[in-house]
């Protein structure tokens, strides 16, 4: 009898935290959109990912560039959208329940801010907001190839091996002809010497 109204206890106490939204979760939705940068968003590759904060949860791009990432809770947090080829801004997005007073009818559900930010800089509110759901478009494209570089003698002779093999040119040739001015008693000193 005791385990019983235990167990029963146990089921109130599981239904009742899903009622009160204890643990409660929301989604971001977003669509990656053409621009000068990505004129056809299908030329995105199927590993392009959308992260939020480094990996806690991530949602897949769509081959009509839309994603979805589930499981995000109430705070702040950093979207980025990772592609091998393009480059996209980062995006801090904050979710906040709406508030409401006795006047309007609020149900409590969700906001969501999200703004462009600056990699090292801090979350600021002076920012515009972005709409949601979020549209972004590619910021840049990654060049993995740099062109072969010409031939530069100023560069050829600034190398340190290059002064080394020209300080040793100038001992072998330049000596001799100081050895030839010098002095015939000095000379004879020298070799005496040695």
């Amino acid at each position: 009898m005791l385990t019983r109204l235990l167990l029963i206890i146990q089921c109130m106490l599981v239904l009742s935290i899903g009622v009160l939204g204890i643990d409660k979760t929301y989604r971001l939705r977003g669509t990656i959109v053409p621009n000068e940068v990505l004129k056809d968003v299908s030329q995105i590759t199927t590993r392009a990912t959308a992260i939020v904060n480094g990996g806690e949860q991530r949602g897949f791009i769509q081959s009509d560039g839309s994603f979805v990432v589930d499981n995000l809770e109430l705070g702040d947090s950093l979207l980025e959208i990772t592609a091998v080829d393009y480059v996209f801004p980062k995006i801090h997005v904050r979710i906040s329940i709406k508030e409401h007073d006795d006047s309007t009818a609020g149900d409590g559900r969700a906001s969501i801010a999200a703004r462009f930010i600056q990699v090292g800089s801090e979350w600021s509110e002076d920012t515009p907001l972005l709409g949601y759901p979020l549209q972004i478009g590619a910021s840049g494209k990654y060049d993995f190839f740099t062109p072969r570089q010409g031939f530069d003698i100023v560069a050829m002779f600034s190398n340190p091996y290059m002064l080394m093999v020209g300080a040793s040119l100038v001992a072998v040739f330049l000596l001799p002809k100081l050895q030839a001015n010098m002095d015939p008693e000095a000379m004879k000193e020298l070799q005496n010497k040695s």
